[in-house]
C-alpha cells in the first residue's frame, strides 16, 4: 500500500512467516539498511497476548489497568507508547495516520488484505508458505517456492529493500 502525504511516500508492508521463519531478523536489517539511506522506518510487532510495558506491579500496568487510554514510558532517548484500543478499531487506519511522516511502516505479522505481504519462509523448518502464494507480493527462502513472485534469499537485503521502495502493488 502506497500513501502520498504531504509530497511523501509512506510505504506500508506486511513481513509475515511461520514462527522462527527469520521475520524480525529480515525487518532489523531492512531497519539497519534503510536508516543508512536516511529513511524513516516505522516497525510494528503484532502479538496475540495481551503485554504490558512494565510487570504487573509497575506504574504503566497500574494506568492501564485503571483505564488511562495511553500510556507512555520516558526512558533515556526513548519513548514507549502504549494505546488502548477496542476490538473494532481498525489498527493499521490508526498507525497510517500516526506515522503519516515515515518513508517505511513495517509490520511484523499484522496481515490487512490490501498490504503487501512478504512471505519468509525457513526452509530447514517449513516447505510451505503460511499464506496462499496469490496473496503474496513477495517471498524470502533459500529455496524459490513460486516463479510468478519474486523470490529472495535472507541475505538479499540491498535487493529486497529496492523491490519494497519500487513496488507499487
Amino acid at each position: 500500500m502506497i500513501y502520498i502525504l504531504s509530497c511523501s511516500i509512506m510505504k506500508v508492508f506486511t513481513i509475515a512467516g511461520w514462527s522462527g521463519s527469520g521475520k524480525t531478523t529480515l525487518i532489523t536489517k531492512l531497519i539497519m539498511y534503510f536508516k543508512q539511506k536516511n529513511k524513516k522506518v516505522i516497525a510494528v510487532k503484532n502479538t496475540p497476548h495481551k503485554y504490558y510495558l512494565e510487570p504487573e506491579s509497575a506504574d504503566t500496568f497500574k494506568f492501564l489497568e485503571a483505564g488511562a487510554d495511553e500510556v507512555c514510558l520516558v526512558a533515556k532517548k526513548q519513548l514507549m507508547q502504549m494505546r488502548q484500543i477496542s476490538e473494532k478499531e481498525n489498527v493499521i487506519t490508526t498507525l497510517e495516520s500516526q506515522y503519516a511522516d515515515c518513508d517505511f511502516l513495517l509490520l511484523e505479522g499484522l496481515h490487512q488484505a490490501n498490504i503487501p505481504l512478504i512471505e519468509v519462509i525457513n526452509s530447514n523448518k517449513n516447505i510451505t508458505p503460511k499464506f496462499p502464494v496469490k496473496k503474496l507480493c513477495a517471498v524470502v527462502s533459500n529455496n524459490p517456492i513460486a516463479n510468478e513472485l519474486p523470490n529472495f534469499n535472507h541475505g538479499d537485503i540491498k535487493e529486497i529493500a529496492n523491490f519494497m521502495e519500487v513496488y507499487d502493488g
